[in-house]
């Protein structure tokens, strides 16, 4: 293990994740939520010949930004990860507000969010609430007329939500209880759930 501390330089990363380090693999300080990493590449290429190519690309910059982040736990992997999943709300919100409100957002928006993160980046509390205020808008918006959705991207639309929901869940219960739940590899779980939940938000979107 002191090998690759030495290699990778010290861990600078502002939040503590639960997995054993260096464990699995002496290259990678945490082999399974590195690997889960790959779920959202591979969600990102199942949509990059659709119209939703922009989203795809953020989608596979999130999985190479998760990967960097885990596999070394320095900063520069956080901010890549963290600064991936803002813009992904952000265009997936764009894309929302188009569908169900008729209404075009000017990726101008996209600056003061991203600049706001880097003033705070330290503090990932700040990450974190601005990141669930974007996931709850993304949903109010989504369940505006739901009346008039096809029943197909009705079901999508609540398996995304339920999905996401879960993996949340999953989450905080690594976060909080990591000491009883270290075994269940829950961060992992989380990666794959939001690759998926990502999958049938995106799908519910194309159809």
């Amino acid at each position: 293990m002191q090998l690759y501390i030495m290699f990778w330089g010290s861990p600078d990363v502002s939040v503590k994740f639960c997995e054993d380090k260096y464990i699995v693999s002496e290259y990678i300080a945490e082999y399974y939520n590195t690997m889960s990493a790959l779920s959202y590449i591979i969600v990102g290429l199942l949509f990059s010949r659709t119209r939703l190519k922009k989203l795809s690309k953020i989608i596979i910059l999130l999985g190479l930004g998760t990967a960097l982040l885990h596999g070394t736990l320095r900063f520069y992997g956080q901010w890549l990860d963290e600064v991936s999943m803002l813009i992904l709300s952000f265009y997936i919100i764009k894309e929302v507000r188009l569908i169900r409100l008729n209404k075009q957002t000017n990726d101008l928006y996209l600056f003061p969010l991203i600049f706001n993160y880097f003033l705070f980046s330290h503090y990932f509390c700040y990450f974190f609430i601005v990141f669930v205020s974007l996931q709850i808008y993304t949903y109010k918006i989504a369940q505006k007329d739901y009346k008039k959705c096809s029943k197909r991207e009705y079901c999508l639309i609540k398996a995304y939500s339920i999905i996401l929901l879960f993996s949340t869940f999953c989450w905080f219960l690594d976060q909080v209880f990591c000491d009883y739940v270290r075994v269940f590899q829950l961060h992992a779980v989380w990666h794959a759930g939001t690759a998926l939940s990502l999958l049938l938000g995106l799908t519910a979107i194309i159809i």
